[in-house]
């Protein structure tokens, strides 16, 4: 896991690379000609003595900067017979595989988390992985390029003074929580859509899409097949040259990726030990671990610490507004874990994959459903927009069933923009890497296919239970489910003052005499909170 960062018109300095080294702590490098500047910041993974980036060949010609794991990089390098290998790394495997195979042959074979960009003499490509896992921010002005890995950075790297308010990213903010791509909260920052590469040739920007889901005929029922997807899944991202282990949640999707990593050896295993009895699922990972012999450590997580200095801090890692309330929880537990280990393996994804959440059962009202919040009367009409026609607009297909549009929903934006935002940010702040098995192409693609009682049956994420079912009791499998998620309304209110004060409050994005005391729903509250945050940060 790392940081990138590069332009065709800004030289990448040691100040730029200071921005991502929690990203990458163990080393950094950069590269420059006269048609692009690179820079990388490594957190070591795959061969630590080796693998440093940006990595070039031909004296310049082809170079690369990579963020992210080539899982099947071994598979791949048994079909380069030919060349000799200076490293172990998935790093180089990737630049060979594009060298001797292209492209698109390289896109269609890799299997893993990533973005990355290869400069091909004169031509520059940046690429993003197929679900979103890693991300990628660019800024086309003036016909140049730059990009990152985080927004702060390539911010800082354009100029502020260059930069204006997204209104359509404003008004997904405030209905979602949460910007997902290809919008960020600066017009001339977007960040590239999953499963989608920009081609860069002397000015001019193409982006082509390289993978989507499709529309499948479902028809088939093989949960035998599907868990010999999860099985190989789990096993690929276990391979690792430092220090690994698994969050283990005590929930259905952590317990399974779990079960099959206990099936190659005793693994590490991380519960956060919640202060609430409503949200603390620490007995039931404690089964999890009982059955797997896992080598387990609770990890206490303390809310007592929340003020607005902490939550400023966060903010500074997302680079826009975010206001999932699990981000404070998530930061703490990466926090703890990345004190023993490097890799942590986790669970998300399955809910989103696999319908796991309970506004399946209701599927009058979509927007209703998948919406956080669907009244935006408090923003001003300069920054009001259609957020669920947008966001139908970007989808692969429209399906006529209502459960297949919200999984797409989710799978195109809340799990993007939202899930694997915050674990990624949060994760990178402690240089802590996490994989997320479920996420495998093979698996997603998988799921498309299966019948549509098994996807969309009056049991919620049926696929990964039954398959739990062979491992654990029905009433371990079958219970409520509780998310990861932080009770805002207890401490909220206590900011009410300091946002009433805001200058975020002054401008256009809200209405004239809004009183955020006025607001009645506490997690609305905190998204106001969170974007007033940004505000001050930014134009403070």
């Amino acid at each position: 896991m790392c940081g990138i960062i590069g332009s065709t018109t800004y030289e990448i300095n040691e100040n730029n690379l200071d921005e991502l080294s929690h990203r990458g702590p163990n080393s950094n490098g950069i590269f420059q000609n006269e048609d692009v500047s690179f820079g990388h910041t490594r957190l070591s993974i795959i061969d630590i003595e080796n693998g440093q980036q940006p990595m070039v060949f031909e004296k310049g010609r082809l170079a690369l900067v990579f963020n992210g794991e080539i899982y099947n990089y071994r598979e791949l390098k048994n079909k380069l017979k030919k060349v000799i290998f200076e490293t172990d790394s998935d790093t180089e495997v990737l630049l060979e595989y594009y060298r001797n195979f292209g492209l698109n042959k390289t896109l269609e074979d890799i299997n893993g988390m990533f973005s990355f960009a290869i400069y091909d003499n004169g031509t520059m490509f940046l690429v993003r992985d197929r679900l979103g896992i890693k991300p990628l921010f660019y800024s086309f002005r003036d016909q140049d390029l730059s990009f990152c890995s985080e927004i702060s950075p390539l911010k800082n790297l354009i100029g502020i003074e260059n930069l204006t308010i997204n209104p359509q990213a404003v008004s997904m903010f405030f209905n979602t929580y949460y910007i997902a791509s290809p919008e960020t909260i600066w017009n001339e920052i977007k960040s590239l859509e999953p499963g989608h590469y920009i081609r860069f040739d002397r000015g001019s920007m193409e982006i082509e899409r390289y993978w989507s889901l499709r529309k499948e005929k479902r028809e088939f029922d093989d949960l035998e097949h599907l868990e010999s997807l999860i099985s190989d899944s789990v096993f690929l991202r276990m391979r690792s040259d430092v220090p690994y282990g698994a969050y283990l949640s005590g929930g259905t999707d952590s317990s399974l990726i779990v079960k099959h990593m206990s099936n190659h050896g005793k693994c590490k295993t991380f519960t956060a030990e919640i202060n609430d009895d409503e949200l603390n699922e620490r007995k039931y990972a404690e089964k999890v671990v009982e059955q797997c012999d896992t080598e387990h450590t609770n990890l206490p997580i303390n809310y007592e610490d929340i003020n607005l200095n902490f939550l400023k801090s966060l903010v500074k890692y997302f680079g826009q507004p975010f206001a999932d309330s699990s981000i404070v929880p998530t930061y703490l537990i990466s926090k703890e874990i990345s004190n023993n280990v490097t890799v942590a393996l986790g669970g998300d994804g399955a809910d989103e994959v696999f319908c796991g959440y309970n506004k399946y059962n209701n599927l009058k009202d979509i927007p209703k459903n998948f919406f956080r919040n669907t009244n935006n009367d408090f923003i001003g009409d300069r920054y009001s927009r259609d957020t669920y026609g947008y966001m139908l607009s970007k989808l692969p297909y429209i399906p006529e069933d209502k459960s297949e549009i919200l999984r797409l929903l989710d799978i195109r934006f809340f799990l993007e923009g939202d899930i694997l935002q915050k674990v990624d940010r949060l994760s990178m702040a402690s240089s802590l890497e996490v994989r997320v098995p479920f996420l495998d192409h093979r698996i997603v693609e998988y799921s498309n296919k299966l019948t549509y009682d098994k996807m969309f049956g009056k049991i919620r994420k049926y696929p990964v239970k039954k398959i739990l079912e062979n491992y654990f009791d029905k009433d371990f499998v079958h219970r409520s489910k509780i998310g990861f998620m932080l009770n805002v309304g207890e401490w909220v209110d206590n900011f009410d003052d300091w946002v009433s004060n805001s200058d975020a409050l002054k401008t256009e994005v809200f209405v004239d005499d809004f009183d955020v005391k006025n607001v009645k729903d506490k997690y609305l509250k905190f998204a106001i909170l969170m974007f007033c945050l940004w505000y001050e940060e930014n134009y403070g």
